[in-house]
């Protein structure tokens, strides 16, 4: 296994997710009055979703044509352009309204650029492995639970944004140029190679789309503060950490189902109790390496579109709760984890991967 570009796009994986949320978050009201109300801010959070996940799957595309195109390196810098737009706004000023709008461009398309670098990276240099995928996508989900907690507080500033952007396109850079991903995927052992291919990745990815959804409604009653909104974070980390070495070790279809069945009355009936809730999170997450490494199994020699059909599935999934109060509706997450289990169920194999780390 490689290990510096693992460690370089894991840790990048986590700066560029903190920063993009400090970016875009607004605790104070001052970018809701700056864009003239409630509505037209939540276009701009829109957006950023849109441009962040949506576009990866054009940007792998581009990039599985583009080998030598030092996509995440680029994806730092971007970021760090769209923090400085709106770094120096002096107050809830409706001129700095463009400010904002480019700032959201900047890092919804940087962030979109850096997953598919990094995303290519973990499936080429998997060594048939579902586990370097979940290592590298689990940081992400550090980075939104601290820049959510942090978004509020007076944390760094500017002058640590710019030095840790910097950082992290540098060794993004290097980690780039000194182990090129340019060769297929690797990934082994968890797609269904009995069915079509169409009919496995459209399994796959609506397994992925339901279970987006079905974790907007997931019910946390306990989460009360935002420490403990920083505990809900880290389940999810450590559940996607995990998956895939779960599935590397049982294999992808059992992990995948039991995962999924197992998760699904802790999340209903422990919605009052932090720890019975956060495990229901932590097996509710192992699913992603394994969806991820169907879909790049039968994609060999796309990971970055793979990694972006992906992405887009999960955009999918969350598009409702953009409009409509979703979280803690139980009767629509029950049927939501039962049919992701059935996708997984037809979508995945047992197989031991025939290569090695």
């Amino acid at each position: 296994m490689k290990n510096f570009p693992l460690a370089a796009y894991t840790f990048s994986h986590f700066a560029v997710d903190y920063v993009c949320l400090l970016t875009v978050l607004d605790p104070f009201g001052i970018r809701t009055e700056i864009l003239g109300g409630t509505q037209t801010y939540a276009l701009f959070v829109i957006l950023y979703n849109f441009l962040a996940f949506g576009l990866q799957m054009i940007i792998g595309a581009f990039c599985d044509e583009h080998r030598k195109f030092p996509a995440s390196a680029v994806g730092c810098v971007l970021v760090l352009i769209g923090a400085l737009c709106c770094a120096f706004i002096p107050g809830p000023y409706p001129e700095y309204a463009f400010n904002l709008w480019a700032s959201v461009i900047f890092v919804g398309i940087g962030n979109a650029f850096f997953h598919v670098g990094g995303g290519i990276e973990s499936l080429v240099h998997s060594g048939g492995k579902l586990r370097r995928s979940g290592v590298f996508v689990s940081s992400g989900a550090i980075g939104v639970a601290l820049g959510i907690y942090n978004c509020s507080r007076t944390t760094g500033g500017i002058g640590f944004i710019a030095a840790l952007m910097l950082f992290c396109a540098a060794i993004c850079l290097i980690a780039h140029l000194k182990y090129p991903a340019e060769s297929e995927s690797e990934i082994t052992g968890a797609a269904n190679e009995k069915l079509g291919i169409w009919i496995v990745l459209g399994l796959a990815l609506l397994s992925v789309i339901i279970r987006s959804f079905g974790g907007t409604a997931i019910p946390m009653e306990w989460k009360t503060t935002m420490k403990l909104g920083l505990v809900s974070g880290f389940g999810a980390f450590f559940g996607k950490f995990i998956g895939g070495f779960a599935a590397d070790f049982f294999g992808a279809r059992r992990t995948g189902i039991l995962s999924l069945l197992v998760s699904l009355p802790l999340l209903v009936f422990g919605s009052g109790n932090m720890i019975i809730s956060v495990i229901g999170i932590i097996l509710f997450n192992m699913t992603m390496p394994i969806t991820l490494g169907i879909v790049a199994q039968r994609l060999p020699k796309n990971p970055g579109l793979a990694f972006g059909l992906t992405t887009a599935a999960l955009l999918l999934g969350a598009v409702p709760s953009f409009f409509a109060v979703i979280s803690g509706k139980i009767f629509l997450l029950v049927p939501a984890v039962l049919v992701s289990a059935v996708c997984i169920y037809f979508s995945a194999e047992n197989k031991k991967s025939i290569a090695e780390v």
